[in-house]
This record gives structure tokens, C-alpha cells and sequence, in this order.
């Protein structure tokens, strides 16, 4: 009798907590659906530091791209704060509401019938190749100018430097392309790790291979002012290859094109 009695007490306590796991739940959507209902200019004060810088290029990108006026931009912008305010209610910023900087954000908005074409990997992969080459070449270049009485032996060669940095490029494409839903199924956490442990551990095999005193002669440490100058060549040649190829995003924050 005493274990009924206490299972009936234990079944009441869960659903005493569904009803106001519900209750709260509800309260939440009332909350968001009333924040919607609200006038543009109340919104508008409702916008963190964030969103309000993020909103205010969304407009300036707008007025660019469709070459319209700024009370029409607004009028553009106003419908979607409501959204905005909501998903800031929850921890979230505009520019990951929308996975879409402000830029790329106004031409969906001018231009909705234009269906969404995934990259091709190839693309993004150079894309992000000659991004963390510039970035990874190019920091090395500037503390060699720095560490002038830092012997050159324990420096790292530019083939070296080439290598890390468009392994860490391709690297991070692929990590994305493995995040990203496919078919509404995800790869599992464990062979994306393990993905990620091979290319280090391959990475640290080809770093010190390289750094044997046989192949010296093809990976010379180079003065940082050469390190720079081919930073900027990659990141000049980067440019080229995405305006050829109308890439949006980056290896950070990929999108879809639209065409």
C-alpha cells in the first residue's frame, strides 16, 4: 500500500513539473508572439549594441545593392525586427539568426526568387587554402621582423608555413561540410574528432619531415619581409578567385550562393 501510495506521489510530482514545464514554455512563446505585435520604433529600442550595428549596415548594405532610398530600406528592415528582438530574447544575435552578414543578408532580401546553390567544395576549399595561407604566412612574416636575434634554425621554413596554413584552411571547410545537416542527419560528434585527430596527427608527420636538414634547401626560412609580400599575394589571389566565382561567406561562416 505504502509503495502505491508512493508511486502515485511520484507519478503526480512529474506531471506537476510537465504542467509547468508547459506553463513556462507557453508563457515564453505569449511573450515572443506580444514582442512581434510591437511597433517597429519600441523595437528599435529593444535592439542590443549588436543587432543595432548589425541592422544598421543591413540597411546601408539595402540602400547600396537595390539603390533605393533610406525610409525604404527601413521600411525593409522593420519587418524583420520582430524576429530579430525574439531570437536576442534567447541568446541570439542577428547575424546568427540569419547565418548571414549584413551583406549577403540584403541581397537575399532584394532578391527572394533566387534559389540558394550550394559551393562546391573545390571552391571553398581554395577559398579557404589561400585565406589561412595568407593569414598563418603573414603573422609568421610579421613577428620575423621582430625576432631579429631569434636564430633561424628555430624558425619555421615557408614550405612549412605553406603547408599548415592550407591544411588548416581545407581542414576548416571540411569540419564545416561535416557540421552542416545532410539529408536532416548530421555526422556523428565521434567520427568528426577522430577526422580532425588524423589531419593533426598527419600534419605533425609532414612538419617534421620537413624539418630534417636534407630538405632544408626546399624550405628555406625567409625574411619576414618575403613572408609578408606572399601573405598579400595569397590574399590578393583569394579576392580574384571569390569575385570570379561570386563565393559568399567564409571558411568561418559558409553560405549558400545565390544564382
Amino acid at each position: 500500500m505504502a509503495e502505491e501510495t508512493k508511486k502515485e506521489q511520484t507519478a503526480s510530482n512529474i506531471d506537476s513539473e510537465k504542467q509547468a514545464k508547459l506553463k513556462r514554455q507557453t508563457e515564453a512563446d505569449n511573450q515572443d508572439e506580444k514582442i512581434k505585435q510591437m511597433d517597429p520604433k519600441e523595437l528599435r529600442n529593444k535592439l542590443s549594441n549588436k543587432n543595432q550595428d548589425y541592422v544598421f549596415r543591413l540597411e546601408k548594405e539595402l540602400q547600396l545593392q537595390g539603390s533605393i532610398s533610406r525610409a525604404e530600406a527601413v521600411e525593409m528592415t522593420d519587418k524583420l525586427l520582430g524576429e530579430i528582438v525574439v531570437a536576442q530574447r534567447h541568446g541570439q544575435p542577428a547575424n546568427g539568426l540569419y547565418l548571414a552578414s549584413p551583406k549577403i543578408k540584403a541581397e537575399q532580401m532584394l532578391h527572394p526568387d533566387k534559389k540558394p546553390v550550394a559551393t562546391p567544395f573545390w571552391q571553398l576549399a581554395i577559398d579557404g587554402a589561400l585565406m589561412y595561407l595568407a593569414i598563418f604566412v603573414g603573422l609568421f612574416g610579421v613577428v620575423a621582423l621582430f625576432e631579429t636575434k631569434q636564430p633561424k634554425n628555430s624558425q619555421m621554413g615557408i614550405l612549412t608555413l605553406a603547408s599548415v596554413g592550407i591544411v588548416m584552411g581545407i581542414g576548416m571547410v571540411k569540419y564545416n561540410d561535416w557540421i552542416m545537416p545532410k539529408n536532416g542527419k548530421r555526422q556523428s560528434w565521434a567520427k568528426i574528432i577522430l577526422g580532425m585527430i588524423g589531419v593533426v596527427v598527419v600534419l605533425f608527420v609532414w612538419i617534421w619531415l620537413l624539418s630534417l636538414p636534407g630538405l632544408r634547401p626546399i624550405n628555406p626560412v625567409l625574411p619576414g619581409e618575403v613572408d609578408i609580400i606572399i601573405a598579400a599575394v595569397a590574399f590578393g589571389a583569394r579576392y580574384l578567385f571569390r569575385r570570379y566565382y561570386k563565393i559568399t561567406g567564409s571558411p568561418f561562416t559558409p553560405n549558400m550562393q545565390r544564382k
